[in-house]
């Protein structure tokens, strides 16, 4: 099977998942988002990820997605929940080391924002991005350490804006599904309720989405 073949199975099966699981909400009372924006779509991997077999998918996801198991390389978990257990898991199968990558300065005496060897190539790991700023931020850190920066691993992104942000800041940013994706696939099973929260969002941002029964 190919590449793309793969990519795509492995898409059908995690959106089916968040789907099936109630982790791809649509909701009419918008949430509020990381960076503080508002949005009635949320992907909330933390409880999704609470189970077992969907952490198994997941791994398998970004096995597909991470560069060849022969590269050098480190993972690098950014300032989010998931990353650094989807790291973990990672460098388990990948036995690849980590670097640890905080948002701000730690106290109790050490004052540091990377943790770990940050020489090297460096991929960065997180889970859901809406503007991608967290894993910039992780890049323009580790690269202060020396770390080269050139790809990112994600599961799934609001729209492309974060992937073309990090594509400026020169990181290739490989993912399994946009929000667009997801809704397209989901679009046939989604109640007349939901589509119209869908229809209000994307008005709302003046996405261009391709959506259709």
């Amino acid at each position: 099977m190919s590449k793309d073949a793969e990519l795509s199975k492995l898409r059908t099966k995690y959106i089916t998942a968040i789907y099936e699981q109630k982790a791809f909400l649509i909701r009419e009372e918008p949430f509020t988002l990381h960076h503080g924006g508002k949005s009635h779509l949320f992907l909330n991997h933390s409880e999704f990820l609470s189970r077992f077999d969907n952490v198994e998918l997941l791994t398998s996801v970004y096995i597909h997605l991470l560069p060849n198991g022969t590269d050098d390389y480190k993972l690098a978990a950014v300032d989010s929940i998931m990353s650094p257990i989807l790291c973990g898991l990672l460098a388990q199968v990948t036995k690849k080391d980590i670097v640890v990558v905080k948002e701000k300065k730690t106290g109790h005496g050490l004052e540091n924002k990377v943790y770990g060897d940050a020489t090297g190539n460096v991929v960065l790991v997180d889970d859901v991005t809406s503007t991608g700023v967290i894993l910039l931020n992780a890049a323009v850190a580790l690269r202060e350490k020396g770390a080269i920066v050139r790809r990112a691993v994600i599961s799934a992104c609001r729209d492309t804006t974060a992937v073309e942000k990090l594509r400026d800041a020169g990181i290739a940013c490989e993912y399994v599904a946009t929000y667009e994706m997801i809704l397209r696939e989901l679009w046939p099973t989604l109640s007349a309720a939901q589509k119209d929260v869908v229809a209000q969002e994307i008005s709302e941002k003046g996405y261009e989405w391709n959506l259709s029964d």
